[in-house]
């Protein structure tokens, strides 16, 4: 019990210090013990069968793609506009593939951390709906970008609240993992194609 509370004091301050006092590289080394943990305990390693897993997938890019597109109308000033561009940005991914294969990466870390330990963690001493809630902010807490507050916040708090959901009904870290990767890559697409729009001139 006192490693998981010493598991879960990394994980707090990592999310009320990052990145203005733990930097990148000393918060993966941080959090390389709650990631070995929650890959032993946390994490159903059994493989699925292949008409599962592309259910899970499939269910999961959908999903992404629905929340994305239900939160626009807080989060973006022009949400027609941003899912023009987001379309448009998929022959921009192409040009940004080591980012893509970053976002991969740090998505699933993320999971693991504020899903999967978290959420796991938590629902041993408290309720379902407060193990949700803490991990919400504490992952909404540590993406600076919420800053300054305002509705963009709020649609990220509730995004985040939803993959707790999600993770604690569905048991799957694949399925949560591809949600946030789907919303991330089509973020990233329609960034990637203003960038390209604003350098053509």
């Amino acid at each position: 019990m006192s490693l998981l509370v010493l598991l879960l004091i990394a994980v707090v301050s990592l999310s009320f210090l990052y990145p203005r006092v733990i930097g990148d590289r000393f918060g993966f080394i941080l959090m390389l013990p709650v990631i070995a943990y929650t890959a032993y305990f946390y994490v159903d390693w059994q493989f699925a069968p292949s008409l599962q897993l592309i259910a899970i997938v499939s269910g999961g890019i959908c999903v992404g793609l629905a929340l994305l597109v239900a939160g626009l109308p807080m989060s973006s000033p022009q949400p027609r506009q941003f899912v023009i561009d987001s379309v448009r940005g998929f022959k921009q991914l192409k040009k940004h593939r080591n980012y893509l294969f970053f976002q991969v990466g740090i998505t699933c870390y993320e999971e693991l951390i504020w899903r999967v330990f978290l959420v796991s963690t938590l629902m041993l001493t408290l309720p379902v709906w407060a193990a949700i809630c803490i991990s919400s902010v504490l992952f909404w807490t540590v993406h600076t970008e919420n800053r300054p507050i305002g509705w963009h916040s709020l649609e990220f708090f509730i995004f985040a609240a939803l993959l707790g959901v999600a993770y604690v009904v569905t048991d799957s870290v694949l399925f949560v993992w591809i949600v946030h990767l789907t919303r991330n890559v089509l973020i990233l697409s329609a960034s990637f194609y203003e960038e390209h729009e604003a350098s053509l001139g």
